[in-house]
């Protein structure tokens, strides 16, 4: 090559395009050694171990800006820093990523439990053995209504994993024991998060023991009770005594429906202990 190796043939050399040289040309990163009459661009051998490099830590997530100050003046020493910088940048962001992940799994988990229960039409109580899981709580605000439930909601959303930046996976309605069959089982009621992985050591978060649990599939809105009186009066044929807070699950919310008057698709699960054992 007379002139050198052209534009087209370095890009090609590297796995890049003609267009992103002409941009490391203008932004004063990787420049031609030499530029003909006509304006074509030629690079020597000497400068692929550089475009090597700039490829390097360009896939690695540093700046442009960045790539184009340590050039200036590039020692093994200051390499070893900048590295160093972007390892820690980038298990921060496999840190946000696998929170990303569980999140995903727990909606993935409620949606595959909705779709299990509408096509077995699963609509009669029954017995389930549960894990145990922690949950954050806020009573909902008064008066107790559809627009009150989605700003008690939006209140825990906005302070739990700030860092990820997303909803919950899996959230609904705690029902307090101490109501729950009283004539007033909404008083106390409140919205509840399922807490992911990482967020397990909240101190104000509250566990739900492992066990057996009395749940039902219903049609309802969290503020209905009916669903839980139905759950309840089961529970008392069979001879099961309620161990804890009741959990309103919501697996389905308005967004899957078209009218204005539409109700969440909810699992209820309360906490069990058998009277005769």
């Amino acid at each position: 090559m007379k002139h050198g190796i052209s534009i087209s043939d370095m890009a090609k050399l590297h796995g890049l395009t003609r267009q992103t040289l002409l941009y490391y040309d203008k932004i004063g990163l990787f420049k031609p050694e030499n530029v003909d009459d006509k304006g074509y661009r030629y690079y020597s051998w000497r400068q692929i171990p550089v475009l090597r490099e700039i490829c390097f830590l360009k896939a690695t997530g540093i700046p442009l800006k960045d790539i184009i100050g340590h050039f200036q003046n590039r020692t093994a020493h200051k390499e070893l820093i900048l590295l160093d910088n972007q390892k820690i940048v980038i298990e921060e962001e496999i840190g946000r990523l696998q929170r990303l992940r569980q999140a995903l799994d727990m909606r993935i988990q409620t949606y595959r439990t909705a779709d299990e229960a509408i096509r077995m039409h699963q609509d009669e109580p029954f017995l389930m053995n549960l894990p145990s899981r922690q949950v954050l709580y806020r009573e909902y605000l008064k008066p107790v209504h559809k627009e009150n439930l989605h700003r008690t909601l939006m209140e825990l959303w906005k302070n739990v994993t700030p860092e990820l930046g997303l909803p919950a996976g899996r959230f609904g309605t705690m029902i307090l024991q101490e109501y729950a069959r009283t004539d007033h089982p909404i008083d106390g009621a409140g919205s509840c998060f399922f807490l992911p992985d990482w967020e397990q050591r909240r101190p104000e978060a509250i566990t739900l023991p492992a066990g057996e649990y009395a749940c039902l599939f219903s049609y309802h809105m969290p503020y209905d009770m009916t669903a839980m009186q139905q759950l309840l009066q089961w529970m008392d044929g069979q001879g099961l005594e309620l161990t804890g807070h009741v959990v309103d699950i919501c697996l389905l919310d308005t967004t899957f429906y078209t009218t204005a008057d539409s109700v969440d698709f909810c699992l209820l699960q309360a906490p069990v202990y058998h009277r005769n054992k």
